[in-house]
């Protein structure tokens, strides 16, 4: 890669890291492009020239988090491995989440801007690429294997996660992360309601 490129790139990672801590810091609205430049140590020209708005550098940076929480929630099936541990991974990328004060920061901006500005958000999710849940995939590929016994992949992973969601993410967005142990007994237990539900009997 040209070193020009290089530097560029890394600029521009440097502004989006600044503009995240702008915005989680001080929220959307009453962030200023003037202050991303100043905590991102670059002129207001440089960040424009970047980012045209503060739209469409908000836009990026959700994006990116959106990408890395994406990322956290790439469980592959693993025959003969434990189902409850695999399954583990998928509650660990939400509880994960909520200890990251820069991720669950901006998931507060983003549930405080649903509420006072939804055509913003519509605008930053019509951006986000669909891809098939990784948890419906694992669980199609479980029943494959005869280990589960799920027939509607999709429901069951939709409502797991919103288990995972509202045990997790509600309380940390709204009070505070749970205690670690808490959180570990409420994992397991989700964990075992759905392995009871959906194993096959024998």
């Amino acid at each position: 890669m040209p070193q020009q490129k290089r530097n560029t790139d890394r600029k521009r990672l440097t502004i989006m890291d600044a503009a995240a801590q702008v915005f989680v810091g001080a929220g959307y609205d009453n962030a200023s492009m003037d202050r991303i430049a100043e905590v991102a140590g670059a002129s207001k020209r440089t960040v424009y020239n970047h980012f045209p708005s503060k739209e469409l550098l908000f836009n990026a940076v959700i994006g990116r988090f959106l990408q890395e929480s994406r990322e956290l929630k790439q469980v592959r099936y693993e025959a003969g491995k434990s189902l409850s541990a695999q399954l583990g991974r998928f509650a660990d990328s939400i509880i994960d989440l909520t200890r990251n004060a820069q991720w669950l920061g901006l998931v507060k901006v983003m549930t405080s801007l649903t509420i006072h500005r939804p055509e913003l958000v519509a605008e930053t999710m019509a951006g986000v690429h669909d891809e098939k849940d990784t948890l419906e995939v694992w669980l199609e590929e479980a029943t494959t294997d005869g280990r589960l016994r799920v027939k509607q992949p999709a429901l069951v992973a939709r409502t797991f996660w919103a288990a995972l969601s509202g045990a997790f993410l509600m309380p940390a967005i709204y009070l505070a992360p749970l205690p670690r142990h808490e959180a570990q007994a409420i994992k397991q237990e989700l964990i075992a309601m759905l392995l009871a539900r959906h194993r096959p009997p024998g």
